[in-house]
């Protein structure tokens, strides 16, 4: 198959990059109603969002969509599998963005946030995954890490547009063409999305071999009927088959453990959001002009400088992830959240002191240091490295599920909770900031490095939910995944049978 006339590493980038440009319009829709809910021309057209409950709910009702989205790939996405998913998935991201460029009521923007949120849920369900299971051991984290990096890119795009069209105060093209936009990247994708290979695992899972086979070959570079692409089909199969053999239900546990996978999946997701760094995300703006005390432009230019920040932060992480590994990465996140919101309430508390309104600005920067390279898309990847293939689209999606659920709680709560408690509401943060460094560090077993297969492996010897981390270390790294092991213990039994039928 020709895939662009690439092969081997040049196409896993390709699969890598078209993947990423999904996550740019995530990260680009996630952003882009930060800096227009105090444009007066969107408050003209739009006067109910001037009320804190209903700009909460405005706001956060994309994140509904984005997690029935999300849920959804749990459902049809082994049926479409991964390449048909996204491609469907671009296609309702474009209808939501005509409908959300284009409303002069507020209850058509909500329902046109809800579909475009629909579209760019799936996106997270299935990008993550499919880049996973295309990627090889040592190179699976950046790839998947370049997804992250382009969200923060998307989000700084959308930060600084919003900045120069700020200027154009008397045009509602200073609102519309930054929502209008985001139809770009969606158009992106699904130009380019099936003329890309299917996951190999997905084709194998389908019983679908020799596609299978094609696929490996061209990921790998090698011939068809090389002894790697055999080789590596074998295990994938093996494994699959053996999962098959004892399929229980997602919430049972059962030799392969499929429970526990999936509490870590959702627990991930949920820790990392409820760092609380989307107060920054969604509302930094707002929160420079009316608690700050920030002019309108100098609020848009702080909040832009943060956001290029974290972009130059993500891509710290790409270099890092297969280096110093999942874990450690969650640990760090963690910790410097906790640090964060701890400065941010005791700094927020005297909003009369310049000083430190001053000193709070740098701890958003400290945030938004910590979070990109350690939980911004961390949760994602690890949600799919984790789950084994024959259920590895449920624990995707539910992962991506909680991870927007909870987005949504942060941006339904927080303008209201800002106004009331001011201060005090980042210390909810801090404690929970505390509480996933400790569950990472107890629960969360290292994934840097290792097959797919073998992952599968440290779950299958584990019989506490306090096993992986140590099973995990016990492993020889690059060493033979159960079913590899399996396969050559029943070469051996053959050969002996064989050299004593001889004899």
């Amino acid at each position: 198959m020709g895939y662009f006339g690439l092969r081997g590493k040049p196409l896993g980038v390709m699969v890598s990059l078209v993947a990423a440009t999904a996550f740019m319009l995530q990260g680009y829709d996630q952003a882009v109603m930060n800096g227009l809910v105090t444009l007066p021309t969107f408050l003209s057209v739009f006067p109910e969002m001037t009320n804190p409950n209903i700009e909460g709910t405005t706001v956060a009702i994309y994140e509904i969509g984005c997690a029935i989205g999300a849920l959804s790939c749990a459902f049809i996405g082994d049926v479409l599998g991964r390449r048909r998913m996204l491609f469907a998935a671009g296609i309702v991201v474009i209808v939501g963005v005509i409908l959300q460029a284009t409303p002069f009521s507020l209850p058509q923007l909500i329902v046109a946030r809800i579909i475009t949120g629909l579209g760019v849920g799936a996106f997270t369900g299935t990008a993550p995954m499919y880049v996973s299971e295309c990627a090889s051991a040592n190179a699976r984290g950046r790839m998947v890490l370049m997804q992250g990096f382009f969200a923060i890119g998307g989000i700084v795009l959308a930060t600084w547009i919003e900045f120069g069209l700020f200027f154009a105060k008397d045009s509602q093209a200073n609102f519309r063409f930054p929502i209008a936009l985001q139809a770009l990247f969606a158009i992106i994708v699904v130009s380019l999305i099936m003329f890309l290979p299917e996951s190999p695992r997905w084709l194998v899972k389908r019983d679908r071999m020799e596609n299978a086979r094609e696929v490996l070959s061209a990921l790998e570079d090698m011939p068809e009927d090389s002894e790697l692409v055999n080789q590596e089909l074998d295990v994938i199969r093996e494994t699959y088959l053996e999962e098959k053999e004892n399929s229980a239900s997602l919430f049972t546990m059962g030799p392969e453990r499929l429970f526990h996978r999936l509490c870590l999946a959702i627990f991930v997701a949920l820790l990392a959001q409820m760092t609380g760094v989307n107060i920054v995300t969604f509302y930094s703006t707002q929160i420079f002009e009316d608690h700050l005390g920030y002019a309108a432009t100098e609020a848009r230019i702080f909040s832009g400088c943060i956001q290029i920040w974290q972009f130059l932060c993500a891509g710290l992480s790409v270099i890092l992830v297969d280096k110093i590994g999942r874990r450690r990465l969650l640990m760090a996140g963690a910790a410097g959240m906790c640090v964060a919101q701890t400065a941010l309430c005791g700094l927020m508390s005297d909003l009369t002191n310049k000083a430190a309104g001053e000193a709070a600005i740098f701890f958003y920067f400290v945030a938004m240091f910590f979070f990109p390279v350690g939980l911004f898309l961390l949760p994602f990847m690890y949600a799919g490295e984790i789950a084994p293939l024959s259920i590895r689209h449920k624990v995707a999606a539910i992962g991506a599920c909680t991870n927007w659920l909870f987005n949504f709680l942060i941006a339904e709560a927080s303008p209201t909770a800002i106004a009331n408690i001011g201060y005090k509401y980042y210390i909810l943060y801090a404690c929970i900031s505390a509480v996933a460094f400790v569950s990472f560090y107890l629960f969360y077993p290292e994934t840097k490095g290792r097959t797919l297969e073998e992952i599968d492996e440290i779950f299958i010897r584990s019989k506490s939910i306090f096993d992986p981390v140590k099973v995990e270390k016990s492993l020889p790294r690059n060493g033979l995944s159960g079913a590899e092991r399996r396969q050559e213990e029943r070469g051996l039994e053959k050969n002996t049978a064989a050299h004593v039928e001889t004899a």
